[in-house]
Order: C-alpha cells, then sequence, then structure tokens
C-alpha cells in the first residue's frame, strides 16, 4: 500500500487534522483553516480521503462498480461527503458529495478544474470539450442561438415531428418507450437543429450511429485505458465516422445558398453557415472542420436528455395514477396541440418535467480533473486527480429534499425553489458552463409530454417497484426492452 493510501485510511493524526478542518469548514487556497484562525495546514499535508470501508478492498472497486454503478457510488458516499474510490485504468476518482463541493467546481473555483480528456477524443474540438479562451470565443458565438427567446422559434417544428411519430401509435400498441423516444427525439433535432427531416421508418444507419456514440462511455470499458480496442469502442468510431459524414453532406448543401440575414433562417446549421459567409461570426469557429464536430455533439447531447426525460416521465406517470390525474387535466384544457403560447400555462406538466429530472438526472455524474492541489473537507485532492460530482446522489439526499425518493413533483413549491441551495438540484450542471442546450431540451420535454398526453395514456408493463429498472450507462437510461401499453383517450 502507498503512502498516500496509508495517510488517508491509517493515519490517525491526518484523520484528525481532516475532522478538525471539516469542523470548520473554512477552506482557503493553499492552506485549511482550523480551531485557531491563526492556525493553518499547508494543503500538501493534509490527508488523502478515505477508501470507503464498506465497499472493501480498493483493487476490487472496479468490479463492483461495473455490477451496479447507481449502487456502487451510493453506498461509497453513506460514509462521507468526500470519499475516494478506485478504478481500473483511471486510478482513484474522488467523489465530492455535497452541493458546496459542485459550487466551487462549477463556479467559484472552477479555474482549478479541468475537463477529462475523453470527451475531446471522442468528439473533437467542439463546445462541450474545449477550454479556456476557445471554449469563450465558440460559446459566444453559440449562446444567443440557444437562449430562451431563439428557442421559442422551434416550438411549432418541435410539435410537428412529436405529432408525426406519435400519431402513428394505435390503440393497443405496446411500444418500447426508451426505443421510440429516441427516435422522436432525433427526428426533432434533425428537423429543428440540422434542417433535415429524417424518415420515419428509414434513415436507420443514422439512427443506429446516434445510439453507438454511447459506447465510449459504457461502464465496462470508459474507464480502460484510451488505446484498449474495445468492442463498444470500435462501435463508437463507426457511428462517429457515419455521423461526420452526414455532417458533410449537410455542409455541402448549405454552402453558398444560406441566408446571410439571421433572421432568415429556417435551421440552427442555416444560421450557422449564414453568419460564417456573411463574415459576422469568428470563421475560425465556424470552419467546416468545427462545424463538424458541433453537429456530432449536438447529435450525442441534444437528444438524449430529452429521451431519458420522457421516458421516466411518462414511467413517473403511469406509476402515479394521483399526479397522472393532474396531468391530464391540465393538458385536456388546451384547445389543440400545444403552441409556445401555451407552454407558461402548463404547471403541472412543468413540475413533472422538474421532478423527473431531479430523481432521474441524464448526467448522474459530472468528471472534472483537478488543475492542481485542491482541499475538499479537510482532505486533499492531488493535482491530476479525477475528481466526480455525484448529481443523483446529492439530488437525493434528504438534507435536501424531504422524503427524497419519491415521485412527487408537488414538491416545487416557490418556497422550496426559493430556500434550495443553488448546487442541489443541477441536472444541467451549473456555473458558466451550464448545458447550453437547457432551454431546447427542457421546451422539447414539456411540449411532447402535452401533445402525448392530451390523445394517449401509457401504462407500465413492467414490475411494479419504487425505481424504474435503469441502465446506467454515459446517461442515465432504463434498461433495454421495457415497454409500455398505448391507450386511445
Amino acid at each position: 500500500m502507498s503512502s498516500d493510501t496509508e495517510a488517508g485510511d491509517d493515519d490517525p493524526a491526518g484523520a484528525a487534522a481532516a475532522s478538525t478542518a471539516a469542523s470548520t469548514g473554512a477552506v482557503e487556497s493553499g492552506s485549511v483553516q482550523r480551531g485557531d484562525a491563526s492556525a493553518r495546514t499547508p494543503i500538501e499535508d493534509l490527508p488523502l480521503a478515505p477508501y470507503p470501508p464498506n465497499l472493501g478492498r480498493p483493487a476490487l472497486h472496479a468490479f463492483r462498480q461495473m455490477r451496479d454503478p447507481f449502487a456502487f457510488f451510493e453506498r461509497a458516499l453513506t460514509t462521507g461527503d468526500v470519499v475516494r474510490v478506485n478504478l481500473i485504468g483511471t486510478g482513484d476518482v474522488y467523489q465530492l458529495g455535497h452541493p458546496d463541493h459542485t459550487k466551487r467546481v462549477l463556479l467559484t473555483e472552477r479555474e482549478k478544474f479541468d475537463k477529462t480528456d475523453d470527451f475531446r477524443i471522442a468528439f473533437g474540438e467542439g463546445l462541450l470539450t474545449v477550454e479556456g479562451e476557445e471554449w469563450a470565443q465558440q460559446r459566444d458565438v453559440l449562446q444567443p442561438l440557444f437562449a430562451r427567446d431563439s428557442v421559442m422559434d422551434y416550438a411549432d417544428g418541435m410539435v410537428e415531428q412529436i405529432r408525426r411519430r406519435s400519431e402513428r401509435w394505435a390503440d393497443g400498441d405496446r411500444i418500447e418507450l426508451q426505443r421510440e423516444m429516441t427516435h422522436m427525439t432525433l427526428d426533432v433535432l434533425f428537423a429543428t437543429v440540422l434542417g433535415r427531416e429524417l424518415a420515419l421508418d428509414g434513415d436507420r444507419k443514422i439512427r443506429a450511429a446516434a445510439e453507438h456514440l454511447h459506447d465510449w462511455f459504457l461502464p465496462t470499458t470508459y474507464f480502460l485505458p484510451d488505446w484498449v480496442p474495445t468492442p463498444a469502442r470500435r462501435r463508437f468510431r463507426r457511428a462517429k465516422a457515419t455521423l461526420q459524414a452526414e455532417a458533410d453532406r449537410l455542409l455541402g448543401g448549405k454552402a453558398g445558398d444560406a441566408p446571410t440575414d439571421p433572421t432568415d433562417a429556417e435551421d440552427l446549421l442555416s444560421l450557422l453557415v449564414g453568419l460564417r459567409e456573411a463574415g459576422i461570426a469568428d470563421t475560425g469557429m465556424l470552419s467546416d472542420e468545427r462545424l463538424r464536430d458541433q453537429m456530432v455533439t449536438m447529435i450525442f447531447a441534444g437528444h438524449d436528455t430529452t429521451t431519458t426525460t420522457l421516458t421516466f416521465a411518462f414511467w413517473a406517470l403511469a406509476t402515479h395514477p394521483e399526479v397522472r390525474e393532474r396531468f391530464h387535466e391540465e393538458v385536456d384544457r388546451l384547445d389543440g396541440p400545444p403552441t409556445m403560447a401555451d407552454v407558461e400555462d402548463l404547471d403541472v406538466t412543468d413540475r413533472v418535467v422538474t421532478e423527473t429530472l431531479r430523481l432521474f438526472p441524464p448526467v448522474y455524474s459530472l468528471p472534472r480533473q483537478a488543475a492542481t492541489d485542491v482541499a475538499f473537507d479537510g482532505y486533499r485532492v492531488p493535482e491530476g486527480e479525477l475528481v466526480s460530482l455525484p448529481i443523483r446522489h446529492i439530488q437525493r439526499d434528504p438534507r435536501f429534499f424531504d422524503d427524497p425518493e419519491r415521485f412527487d413533483p408537488g414538491r416545487w413549491t416557490a418556497e422550496l425553489r426559493r430556500e434550495l441551495h443553488d448546487f442541489a438540484y443541477a441536472p444541467f450542471g451549473g456555473g458558466p458552463r451550464i448545458c447550453i442546450g437547457r432551454e431546447f431540451a427542457l421546451l422539447e420535454a414539456k411540449l411532447a409530454l402535452a401533445t402525448i398526453g392530451r390523445n394517449y395514456e401509457l401504462y407500465w408493463l413492467g414490475e411494479r417497484s419504487d425505481e424504474p429498472p435503469t441502465s446506467p450507462e454515459m446517461t442515465t437510461r432504463m434498461e433495454s426492452g421495457k415497454e409500455f401499453l398505448i391507450t386511445e383517450r
């Protein structure tokens, strides 16, 4: 066992120093304040966080994690807000289980943490992966296009695609909802963002490629070294190449034909190409290579969040009849398919989405890498080590939510929203790098629930349980093969 491990697990003096520092809650650059304000513990003298004693030997952590990632990390964090686990190919990963930690990593001390290399390796130089000045430049170009006022213009197109697919359902159909919602959100993304309507029963190569973008991040391979050629990574590379080729085809179709007036663009890709050709935006940020990377990133991130939200929202409605009744009463008051003007009045629908994102956040954990030694609650995280922000764990923490395992949209009162810690609810992250597609995803989810809910009830055909069967891949997903029964209303 290394000296670092011994300091974290077995050093009584180190543990005492950590306990004292944690009790004061004061961490300053390079040192930790203890009981006496004049006494300082240099950060290099702090102990490392302990391995959770309830997980057994660190050498076996990876195997336990692969079996059930949710249960593994939940169990780890029952022993403290700052722990470390050991994973093959990665080494120690520090779990930071309090919203104060999330706030420091994403906002107040964000300069001390970098994004991990895995997304850059997977997706190139898109907004999701780049850092520093390059990120700021890309964000300046893209942010206005995803602001609430801009996203409102997509509402009618979203509803058109949602109706186009859902109106094919018939009374008595049994559907695998995760798959159907994946198809639906891809329909919406391609039509509104990329200006290309997918065939409802076709474009199978593109649909399969969008699904296989997840394979880089499967729990069974994610923590292995990048050079290990697993079957999942080969599927990912084929999928990426397929979508890059589609991006090149779409870009070729837009070249010379995109409107130079941004207000004339009918989709996001046309708008970006038009901005480049008009010289309104930095052409380096909008080169074909960069736009291709952005498009693959958008396909990966732009449909999966809403797929997860809708799948688990319909599961929750199906298994909570009192909430389902209030939801149907609300959408039945609509004069027709929902419009942007209706969204503000969909209060129950909004709460259903909010509560679904609390219990089943698509991104259940956010990784970062320490750019310098940093202290949390009296423990040292060394430079270069990975930290993980367990969003799902924090959003189910009884310190912040009463009866946190219960699906209760009614909990989202003005009082709770006012008093809740800023980072106790962070399904889209937080700070300057909060998900740029947040408004798009929320609008799509509300419109889809309302559109489908007016016409259908969905009944869960799986086993009755307080928790749905989940598959924690890169994002939270329902296990494959789980069906719902469609009934017309």
